[in-house]
Parts: structure tokens; sequence; C-alpha cells
């Protein structure tokens, strides 16, 4: 059983889903980690351990002024928290294995219902690694229910559409039906401030977003420049092997 972590991230051009995989057996062990790194915060930054991390806040997109002018650059204690919680479950996958990162970025102006779209690749990504590795998953969101994350889940759990390999199928179509039977128990919803392993999701995807979207061409204003590139073997990259990142782009 891995249990999935799933975030999402939106700029002007690009929407972002990150969901952070962890397998029943690691779970204790990275849990831990990620509570000790934690404390480690609150005592080196005084953040304390029990707040939640929002990537929006830790590094405030800048706003340019109306003149022109650049914007200042946001703090670097934000940026190094967020590399910092990259690091750690990078350092994790190398140490012990366990954890998978399937990440899915779409451009919106090439797709237009593109949360719903974004939201089915996810769903086929973790039923498709679970089936390679003869395992089951359950997904966690970090948000408020959401009628269309159940009504999907539901759909694809009976009628998923997947394009043929090779040709046509037996009956002549060109697409078959592989019903996402290995992701079980049904989407559940958690508040990411409350949970650390959906904060962790979260800077994975805050970090993909800013590879996507720079903040200016001319400078690092956020601090992010980089960070996704501090992941590797943590990356789910059967997710896509056409992307170098594993990053599902259509």
């Amino acid at each position: 059983m891995r249990i999935y972590y799933a975030m999402e991230a939106e700029g002007l051009r690009h929407h972002v889903r990150s969901a952070l995989g962890v397998d029943e057996r690691a779970w204790n062990r990275l849990n831990q980690r990620v509570h000790e790194w934690r404390r480690g915060l609150e005592s080196r930054h005084g953040i304390p351990a029990d707040l939640g991390l929002r990537p929006g806040e830790l590094v405030p997109a800048p706003q340019p002024c109306t003149c022109g002018c650049h914007p200042e650059p946001a703090s670097r204690q934000g940026a190094e928290v967020i590399a910092g919680g990259l690091r750690l479950i990078e350092d994790f996958a190398a140490e012990f294995g366990g954890v998978r990162l399937t990440n899915i970025c779409l451009d919106k102006g090439d797709v237009t219902a593109y949360r719903r779209v974004s939201l089915d690749r996810l769903f086929n990504r973790v039923n498709a690694t679970a089936a390679q590795d003869g395992a089951h998953a359950f997904v966690i969101f970090g948000q408020e229910p959401e009628e269309m994350v159940t009504g999907l889940y539901h759909r694809l759990r009976n009628y998923n559409p997947v394009p043929a390999r090779h040709g046509a199928c037996d009956d002549g179509w060109h697409t078959r039906n592989v019903p996402i039977e290995r992701v079980i128990g049904g989407p559940a919803f958690r508040d990411p401030d409350g949970d650390c392993l959906l904060q962790a999701a979260g800077f994975v995807a805050h970090a993909l977003l800013s590879q996507e979207e720079p903040p200016d061409t001319e400078g690092d204003f956020n601090g992010l420049a980089g960070t996704f590139d501090i992941l590797d073997r943590s990356l789910n990259r059967r997710a896509a092997r056409g992307d170098p990142r594993g990053v599902v782009r259509r």
C-alpha cells in the first residue's frame, strides 16, 4: 500500500498537481523524520513545529510596481525552508526508498478544464504505478471536500477510457477501459495546516510551478530558482517517460 498526499498550485500560465507517495513500510520513519526537521526549524528559526507551512506565505509572489521597476526579493528564509523540505524528501528516498513523487504540470492555455484534466492524469498515474508495483494506493487531498474530485474518482473506478498503444483494440475502438481499481478507499480530504506530509507535497508543487514560471527572467525574486532540481531519486519518472523529470505535461 502506498499513501499519496496530493496538493496543487496555480500560476498565471500553469496548473500543477504534486503527490507525495509513501509506502506503508516507510511511513512511520518518514513521519518521524519530518517532525524532527520541524523541531529543528523551531529551534533554529523560531518557526513553531505545529505551524502550518504554506508555500504562498513562505515565499509570496512578488508584486512589481506600476512604474516598471523590479520587485524586491522575497525573504530568503522562506525559500530555505522549502528547499530544506525537498532535501529531506530526496535524502530519505536515497537512504531508505519508499517515497515517490508524481507531478502533473499543464499549460492552462492549452487545456480548457485543466483542474479536471490534471486530476484525471494524477489518478491514472497513481493507478498505473500501483499496478506496476503489484500494490494499491490511497490518496489524501489537502483541501476541502470537492464534488469534482469524488465524482471523477468514482467515474474512473467504473469507466476509464485509455488510448490503445497499438492501433485499435479487439472491439475496433482505439481506447480500452482501464478502471482505476488500484486506487482504493475513495479520496480523503484533510486540512494541510495540520498535516506535515501534505505541506511537503505543497512544497514540491510550488517548486515545480516556480521552475515553470520564473518570477522574472532577470532575477530570482522568490529564491526558488533551481529548487525543484534538488529532487532526483524521489521522482516517479515512469509517470511520463518522455520528460526527463517524469513530469506529466499533457
